[in-house]
């Protein structure tokens, strides 16, 4: 009975273990994956980020952002 009861709980414990141990890391995997996703779909469009930085210029320059988003929006591409 107690070995039924084990084998139920066993996957449980396994998961909740590896979420506490692996968590963190995880988080930090799927930030590095996007952030190469994103470098890669940029390469294969063509844009680089001194593009993106000149576009936001030109919408400062233009009053299209203010200098609050474009200090965020800027510091997002470096």
């Amino acid at each position: 009975m107690v070995w039924i009861i084990f084998m139920m709980l066993a996957p449980f414990i396994g998961v909740f273990a590896y979420l506490i141990f692996q968590g963190r890391s995880m988080a930090d995997r799927n930030v590095e994956q996007a952030q190469r996703a994103r470098d890669q779909l940029r390469r294969a469009v063509g844009f680089s980020v001194a593009d993106e930085i000149e576009k936001l210029d030109r919408l400062k320059n233009s009053g299209s952002v203010t200098v609050e988003e474009y200090a965020r929006l800027r510091a997002r591409l470096v």
